[in-house]
């Protein structure tokens, strides 16, 4: 069975280029006796005539044309592809898969994103968001290639890098009663609405630092899954919600809202970036990390 190889198409582009088998030569850096054994042996290989004489020129044959014309579409396509892997293995190109654990870190990914595609143009950024409460699985299953996580679970062969610290407080629209409050108690929620992302209660710090140690829970909980809608409702008097204080100052100019503090001391959190440990010489996804963890300092 005929065997066509890739230094096939390189000679027969060559040859056609140059019209003479000394000037070919010259190009392929051989000898015009070794290209001459070559042109012989290469119709050998695959069985067929490639080229006929006419004179001192050398012709293509009907198969000898099919097979430039391959040529010309397929060496290009080699050599972009020698260049794309030598850039993978560099850390050059290649697409980040983000995973999202945190539904109100898109704000802040799109301050990361966008100035990172700047420093990397020929790396792409694919951000999965169906891995919102699943991201550790689907980091240690390649599904992703970093998880951006406010709660990271610590197992074996993943690393979570701090890139972001923030604190939690507490919306309510401009005419609440409890705007004017230094800070929440606990009680102070018994009899309110607190709107939240559909997220499991035990995922939820409002919860399980601030509620649940003191026994009380509020009046309803409602969850909603987009930040935008989220505050209308809390604007217009239908609850409260737990966001971090820099998105509220980032809303705040398009809806009437007045953040407050939560408990006397605060609750504070950190976004963090997980990646897998196999995965170090990733040059431009170890790139993100520190970026990210630059930009936001």
């Amino acid at each position: 069975m005929a065997i066509l190889e890739r230094n096939h198409l390189m000679i027969i582009q060559e040859v056609a280029r140059e019209g003479s088998l000394t000037a070919a030569a010259t190009r392929l850096n051989l000898t015009q006796p070794a290209l001459s054994h070559a042109v012989r042996k290469i119709e050998i290989q695959l069985g067929v005539k490639i080229w006929r004489r006419e004179g001192r020129s050398l012709v293509l044959t009907q198969a000898g044309a099919w097979l430039l014309s391959l040529a010309n579409r397929l060496l290009p396509q080699f050599s972009l592809a020698e260049e794309r892997l030598e850039q993978f293995a560099n850390g050059e190109r290649g697409i980040l898969r983000i995973g999202m654990e945190c539904h109100p870190c898109y704000q802040w990914l799109l301050n990361v994103v966008s100035p990172y595609l700047e420093r990397w143009p020929k790396v792409d950024v694919d951000v999965r968001q169906k891995f919102q409460f699943g991201g550790i699985g689907a980091l240690l299953n390649n599904e992703i290639d970093i998880l951006v996580t406010p709660d990271p679970i610590h197992k074996q062969g993943l690393i979570f890098t701090p890139v972001f610290d923030y604190e939690l407080v507490l919306v309510v629209g401009n005419d609440h009663p409890l705007r004017n409050v230094e800070y929440i108690l606990p009680e102070h929620l018994i009899n309110e609405t607190l709107i939240t992302y559909p997220v499991p209660t035990e995922r939820l710090d409002i919860f399980t630092q601030f509620l649940q140690p003191a026994g009380i829970a509020p009046r309803q909980q409602k969850q909603i899954e987009t930040t935008d809608i989220m505050l209308v409702m809390v604007e217009h008097g239908r609850g409260v919600a737990v966001l971090p204080k820099w998105l509220v100052e980032e809303y705040a100019p398009r809806f009437g809202l007045h953040s407050v503090q939560i408990g006397k001391f605060g609750i504070a959190k950190q976004i963090f970036l997980g990646r897998r440990e196999t995965d170090e010489e990733l040059q431009y996804l170890a790139d993100f990390i520190k970026f990210a963890a630059k930009i936001n300092t």
